[in-house]
C-alpha cells in the first residue's frame, strides 16, 4: 500500500521558486522532507532556517532554528552545516544534536540532475535530547526538468537512535514542481520511511508548501502536512526563510 501511495505522487505538483532575477536562480532545499540536488556555487554561503511544529492529539513538538547553512566549495562540491535547532515534546526541551556533511554533484545536463549527501550528527544537544551517538545519514536526490515542471526523488538511509534502541532507517519521496507566477511556486511531496522505531511500523506523509522570492537572494516558504496515518503520527505545519550571500 505504502509503495503505491508513493507510485501515485509522480502525478502531485509541486513548486519551487526557481525563477529568480539573477543569473543564477536561488534553489533551496526548503521547504520539504527531500533536499533537491542543486549545489551552492563557489563562494557563496546560503542560509536556510525556519520553525517546524507537529500535534498528535493533545501532544505538541517541534523545533525552532532548523538552521541549513551551505557553502559552495567548487567542482560541484559544498559544505554543510545541518539541524542547529531549539527543540521541545511534552516534558522536555532543548538544543537538539546538530549535523555536518557535504553534498557533492555526481551528473548533471540538461536532462536532470543527480547529487550525494552524505552527514552525520554530532552528540552535542540537551543531555534528555541527544542521541549520545554520531547517527549518520546518506541521500542520493535527483532531479529532472519536464517543461516549466521539475520532478524527483530522495533515496535516504540513516542510522538513528542510541544504546540498544538503535535502529537502521530506509526512506522514499518523490516530489514534483511547479511555478505558478515568476517568483511563486507551489510544492507537494510524498514520502515514506520503512519503520519510525527498532522493531516498529512504517510510515507515510504529504504535504504542500509555497515558496516566494522576496528578492533574487532571499525567499520565504509556508509548509502544511499530514501523516497517512494521523491518529498515530499527527499534521505538521513549517515556516522558513533563505538568503543567499
Amino acid at each position: 500500500m505504502m509503495m503505491k501511495l508513493l507510485a501515485l505522487a509522480s502525478f502531485t505538483l509541486l513548486a519551487s521558486a526557481l525563477l529568480a532575477q539573477g543569473e543564477t536562480p536561488l534553489s533551496t532545499d526548503r521547504p520539504g522532507f527531500s533536499d533537491g540536488s542543486h549545489v551552492v556555487p563557489k563562494g557563496t554561503f546560503q542560509l536556510e532556517l525556519g520553525l517546524f511544529r507537529t500535534q498528535v492529539g493533545s501532544s505538541a513538538s517541534g523545533s525552532y532554528g532548523d538552521l541549513l547553512l551551505r557553502y559552495g566549495v567548487g567542482g560541484g562540491l559544498e559544505l554543510r552545516v545541518i539541524g542547529v535547532s531549539y527543540g521541545f515534546a511534552p516534558g522536555v526541551e532543548g538544543w537538539l544534536d546538530p549535523s555536518v556533511g557535504l553534498k557533492y554533484r555526481l551528473y548533471g545536463s540538461s536532462k536532470g540532475e543527480v547529487t550525494f549527501i552524505g552527514q552525520t550528527t554530532i552528540p552535542v544537544g540537551e543531555s534528555a535530547l541527544r542521541a549520545n551517538e554520531f547517527n549518520p545519514t546518506f541521500k542520493i536526490a535527483a532531479t529532472a526538468p519536464m517543461g516549466a515542471n521539475t520532478v524527483g526523488t530522495n533515496l535516504v538511509w540513516s542510522r538513528i537512535g542510541t544504546g540498544s534502541s538503535r535502529f537502521d532507517q530506509a526512506a522514499l519521496s518523490l516530489f514534483a514542481s511547479r511555478p505558478i507566477g515568476p517568483i511563486t511556486g507551489i510544492t507537494g511531496e510524498v514520502w515514506a520511511v520503512d519503520r519510525i522505531s527498532r522493531g516498529g511500523p512504517g510510515a507515510g506523509y504529504a504535504s504542500l508548501a509555497i515558496s516566494h522570492l522576496l528578492t533574487a537572494d532571499t525567499q520565504i516558504d509556508f509548509r502544511l502536512g499530514t501523516a497517512l496515518n494521523p491518529d498515530r503520527d499527527g499534521w505538521f505545519f513549517q515556516a522558513g526563510y533563505s538568503v543567499r550571500f
